[in-house]
């Protein structure tokens, strides 16, 4: 069954694509998704810096709040999936069981390890990755991310971006923390802030996103990130979001979306052998949104795709503008033999 699927998949690809020959020539974002995580632990300032020799368009950050009001990069407002801090203050788990960034000074927080992303059995996630101990990743804030990036820029004479994810910004606010106010003022430090920044700033949370807009006045370029509502993320009804009515009230505030990819096409197509786009993309064309979609990993594509099958279904039949990739050298690779 898997074969016939990939063979629908291959068959249903070369058609749109050489059926759709306007759109070789539109430009693909690819965004280095928490640095070079596919390499390195993600992001750490050596992760960021090992992206920005792959030379993306733009590198990803995630921002948690510190018990002393500093913004650091980590994709989570936990830490024990991603660094060792159940050894070094075993006693500071809340009643949960987990660890929370919010509970730790940026000095505590120096003191710990990062690692390998692991599971809730202390498992390695993608156990082809990094797999070594001894050299020190450490948490790193966000305006010395921002330092690195416009530095090398400087220095190289380049414009990679920044694209900044605001991380739970409702339970931050119920912590007595406001996430966002915090991040965009080290975007604006960095004169990141505003609308011809090479940036863009991104969130999970609707009600955040207008509030983003309306109440901290966010000049800057903005992405609606859409998941799935099972995640629970936030309290966003995404299945809205992806109605013509949410498109057009998403669009009062947004610039863009990122979808990830398990929304991008028709499932009923799909299982007939077809790549058709969901309903809700062709809104969000309609709406002027660019749209990136996450993740492209190389060594997690979905079943029955090559890595190949995978872009030219994202560029060429769902027509996004970029993706994020925790692998940039590949999909750099693909859009050079695509002679772009």
């Amino acid at each position: 069954m898997l074969k016939i699927r990939h063979a629908l998949l291959t068959f249903s690809l070369s058609i749109s694509i050489f059926a759709s020959p306007v759109l070789l020539a539109k430009d693909f974002d690819v965004i280095a998704h928490r640095g070079a995580s596919g390499y390195l632990p993600e992001h750490t300032l050596e992760a960021a810096t090992l992206a920005f020799a792959m030379n993306p368009d733009f590198i990803e950050q995630d921002a948690v709040i510190t018990k002393d009001g500093i913004a650091v990069v980590l994709h989570d407002i936990h830490l024990e999936t991603v660094t060792n801090v159940e050894q070094v203050f075993p006693e500071r788990a809340r009643k949960d069981g987990r660890f929370y960034a919010l509970d730790f000074t940026l000095a505590e927080l120096r003191t710990l390890q990062v690692h390998e992303r692991a599971n809730s059995k202390g498992e390695q996630v993608f156990t082809k990755r990094y797999t070594g101990n001894t050299a020190n990743f450490t948490v790193a804030t966000l305006e010395e991310h921002y330092e690195l990036i416009t530095q090398l820029n400087r220095e190289f004479n380049t414009n990679v971006g920044v694209y900044t994810e605001v991380k739970s910004p409702a339970w931050h606010n119920e912590q007595g923390v406001d996430a966002s106010q915090i991040v965009i003022a080290s975007l604006t430090r960095f004169n990141l802030a505003n609308k011809d920044a090479n940036s863009y700033l991104q969130c999970f949370d609707f009600d955040e996103i207008k509030r983003i807009r309306k109440d901290l006045n966010y000049a800057g370029k903005v992405v609606m990130l859409i998941g799935e509502n099972s995640w629970g993320e936030s309290t966003t009804d995404y299945n809205w979001i992806k109605s013509e009515a949410g498109m057009k009230e998403v669009a009062n505030y947004a610039d863009g979306l990122g979808p990830w990819l398990g929304q991008l096409l028709d499932p009923q197509a799909m299982e007939a052998g077809k790549l058709v786009p969901a309903s809700w993309v062709e809104y969000a064309h309609s709406e002027g949104f660019i749209i990136h979609p996450y993740t492209f990993r190389q060594d997690a594509l979905p079943p029955g795709m090559t890595a190949e099958q995978l872009l030219s279904t994202l560029k060429h039949v769902v027509n996004v503008d970029g993706v994020f990739t925790d692998h940039v050298p590949p999909v750099k690779a693909w859009l050079e033999a695509q002679g772009e």
